[in-house]
């Protein structure tokens, strides 16, 4: 059952969405988001329990842990950084259910720019053609992305971890990857950002006691599927 469950909405999802319900327009934006993704399910993090108040939405999909040590995860990440868990939900899960996140309003563009390990800037009018274009390059990103970065993960357990190197091998991936938004830097609109580039990993490495509590904490190939790179595409 479980791992049928879990087939099914990795097949058919499309993005996680993550927003403030209480910021002004949310229902506005969240309309507009559904009508991009007709034939295709959106879901939300599981700590934003109640579905019926993403109106908006239709019936998204309210994710499941894969694992119980992701849930562990995020736990950590919660008490470390004092934010709130739909936050390291929607990066962590979207991790692990390969699909990019759709950051709804400011809240959301706000918190998950803590965590940006590289932003694409637009400077081109999207209409709704362009949207999906740019909604489908995002998924992409994260697909191709998954299998090289969650191996590379392993690292954080090693204990000839080269926090320097790790670091490195990892940013050169996303730069390489973010060469795909080519067309974004083609217009005359003001500049803004569209995408960021998400990668725990690496806000992990940069502290010493957090990594260490992970690595006491945490079997690492019961959280590698949530460690990979992650796209989120910032809808205003």
């Amino acid at each position: 059952m479980f791992l049928r469950d879990y087939a099914i909405i990795v097949k058919n999802l499309r993005g996680v969405v993550l927003a403030n319900l209480e910021e002004a327009n949310i229902e506005n934006c969240l309309t507009w988001l559904q009508k991009r993704f007709k034939y295709r399910d959106l879901a939300i993090p599981p700590s934003l329990t109640n579905i019926k108040n993403f109106k908006g939405l239709r019936k998204p999909i309210k994710l499941f842990y894969p694992t119980e040590e992701l849930k562990i995860l995020v736990d950590i990440l919660v008490e470390e950084f004092n934010l709130s868990s739909s936050i390291f939900e929607a990066i962590i899960l979207a991790s692990a259910y390969i699909s990019p996140i759709m950051a709804v309003g400011n809240w959301a563009k706000e918190n998950l720019e803590k965590f940006a390990v590289e932003k694409v800037l637009s400077n081109v009018s999207l209409d709704n053609k362009s949207w999906k274009l740019h909604f489908r390059i995002a998924d992409y990103s994260v697909l191709d992305a998954y299998k090289w970065f969650t191996n590379h993960s392993k690292k954080l357990w090693s204990k000839n971890l080269n926090v320097q190197k790790f670091k490195e091998e990892r940013i050169k991936k996303v730069k390489n990857d973010s060469k795909r938004y080519w067309r974004l830097s083609k217009g005359e609109e003001k500049t803004k950002p569209l995408i960021l580039y998400l990668d725990l990993a690496q806000t992990i490495v940069d502290r010493p006691k957090l990594l260490g509590k992970i690595r006491k904490m945490l079997n690492y190939n019961e959280v590698l599927t949530g460690l990979s790179m992650e796209t989120a595409v910032l809808i205003p």
